[in-house]
């Protein structure tokens, strides 16, 4: 490998669509105080004054609370239409450069990529033995962090060194060297299998969602089957034993094996909590296997070891948050507060819950334009729930009104179409029966599209569909007969998850019991009798 081929791995290139003004935009508004700061001390030391009309575009863009191209071009002096789109690429460039000076030593893998530049640079200079020394320390950080790929980038270098240079290191020092990339090769190759594993079951999932029945039980094994790569365990690091674990809890939350699930996502965590450093490696992983591990104790419906691995996230958050970049904040914010709803809903604390949304409405607000779209939705949905459990129902509504009338095209099917139970469920509530049978004929040709379907979905619609064909006096027969059948669909394993996602045989026992909700999840969990 020739030493250009080095540059070109670690060069960075910067493109921004000329038309997509909205990127830099974006970039600009995701800045902290401090980065802005930085940044304006950086652009004085590398551009003389003469030479600052990126800076005058920069002050503009901050200022304005959304992008307006033609105010953008008013208020710029001396800057004409023509000059524009290069100024963008040129003030885009500067601002990647400036954070990537500020993260070089708070992310391990752009300092490690530094010195392979800077031994790029000592080697073109004929410094070979300037940019060995480099490359060695190099390495070091790199193993240290587990990075894979550029360890091998950098024993590859070394190699080139070398063979083309007589560096007195001699042939034991070569034969390490090989030794040393062959093992790093079985490593990186077992780390990509692992990480192909993981995303083609994850696709998988996206196509085919949980197992409905034994036939697709059977084929999702056989898929894991065929695609696990036979690799050799001894050569598995920290990450690559993380990626099969990762891979293992997506294969059995698809067939719904949620304590198989808690279990592969509690491995996964042990990886971080047996070696501590890697959880600042990878932040982001280390906090998304507590999200498996607490979205595994949800759906099993264990209340402790939800509220324990809660307990333990909302530690790390507290104590490391100053540390987090922008990403882990964010995840951060969706996991431990995904976790808390889910809390409330099993121990029936939804007065609780309702003060605790505030919360979390305030971070989806300050995040909105980084956080996906379905996963605020997401959010909506928990709301909603949170509120027709507490008795409002009309809350509840407007939550559901958000996801519904929602103009994101990518939306999850199986939210949409509990959104839409839960709305009829919180018209129901609101005694709106007069209009049930036009929200009924609503979900019902929204349901026709769908190409997942179920038996609790189908069964309460036609509930909904009876409701307004009878008197007053006989809801509470219909609503006897609705909870029987939905007792027959519990005995069903694959009908699980679909109870999951909206309690509806709780729902109807607090129909007929006159309560609340929030007040029979209490009796359930035990909370009642303790206070």
């Amino acid at each position: 490998m020739q030493v250009a081929e080095y540059q070109c791995f670690s060069k960075i290139i910067y493109v921004m669509p000329i038309s997509n003004s909205q990127y830099l935009f974006g970039l600009i508004k995701s800045l902290t105080k401090a980065d802005k700061r930085n940044f304006k001390l950086y652009a004085k030391r590398v551009q003389s004054d003469n030479d600052m009309k990126f800076i005058q575009l920069f002050d503009v863009l901050d200022k304005m609370p959304e992008l307006d191209e033609e105010k953008l071009i008013d208020k710029l002096d001396g800057i004409d239409k023509g000059q524009l789109s290069n100024l963008k690429r040129h003030l885009y460039k500067q601002l990647l450069t400036s954070l990537r000076l500020i993260n070089i030593n708070r992310i391990k893998s752009i300092e490690v990529r530094e010195h392979i530049d800077f031994a790029t640079v000592l080697y073109s200079k004929g410094l070979f033995q300037q940019s060995l020394k480099i490359l060695q320390r190099a390495k070091r950080m790199s193993l240290t962090a587990e990075l894979d790929l550029e360890t091998l980038q950098i024993i590859e270098f070394q190699k080139l060194i070398e063979s083309r240079h007589i560096t007195n290191s001699g042939p034991v020092k070569n034969d390490a060297l090989v030794a040393e990339a062959r093992e790093r090769v079985e490593k990186v190759d077992a780390s990509i299998s692992l990480s192909n594993l993981r995303v083609k079951l994850h696709s998988y999932y996206i196509r085919n969602s949980h197992v409905k029945n034994e036939q697709e039980k059977q084929t999702a094994i056989q898929f894991l089957e065929e695609n696990l790569p036979r690799i050799n365990e001894k050569v598995l690091g920290n990450f690559e034993r993380i990626y099969l674990y990762q891979s293992l809890v997506w294969h059995y939350y698809i067939l719904l094996d949620f304590d198989e699930c808690y279990e592969q996502a509690n491995k996964w965590v042990e990886v971080f909590e047996e070696n501590p450093e890697l959880k600042f490696v990878d932040t982001d992983l280390y906090m998304r296997g507590f999200h498996y591990k607490l979205t595994a104790a949800y759906n099993m419906q264990d209340v402790q070891r939800l509220e324990e691995s809660y307990q333990v996230l909302q530690t790390f958050r507290k104590s490391n948050y100053a540390k987090f970049n922008e990403n882990s904040k964010i995840f951060s914010f969706m996991y431990a507060h995904w976790a808390r709803l889910n809390l409330h809903f099993l121990k029936g604390t939804y007065d609780q819950g309702l003060v605790d949304i505030q919360s979390t409405l305030r971070r989806i607000k300050r995040w909105k334009d980084r956080i996906a779209p379905h996963r605020i939705m997401v959010f909506y949905f928990k709301i909603a729930w949170m509120y027709l459990g507490s008795g409002d129902p009309g809350k509840a509504v407007n939550y559901v009104n958000k996801i519904i009338n929602s103009e994101y095209e990518g939306f999850r099917e199986d939210i949409q179409t509990y959104s839409r139970l839960l709305y009829l469920m919180a018209h129901y509530d609101l005694d709106n029966i007069d209009i049930m049978p036009y929200l009924v004929n609503t979900v019902e040709s929204f349901y026709k599209k769908i190409t997942s379907k179920n038996k609790l979905q189908t069964t309460t619609i036609q509930f909904f569909k009876k409701v307004s064909t009878i008197g007053i006096s006989d809801r509470a027969k219909l609503l006897k007969d609705f909870q029987e059948e939905l007792a027959e669909i519990k005995k069903d394993p694959y009908e699980k998850r679909a109870l999951l996602y909206l309690d509806i045989p709780t729902w109807v026992e607090a129909k007929i019991n006159k309560t609340t909700i929030s007040e029979l999840s209490k009796e359930k969990s035990g909370i009642a009798n303790q206070s």
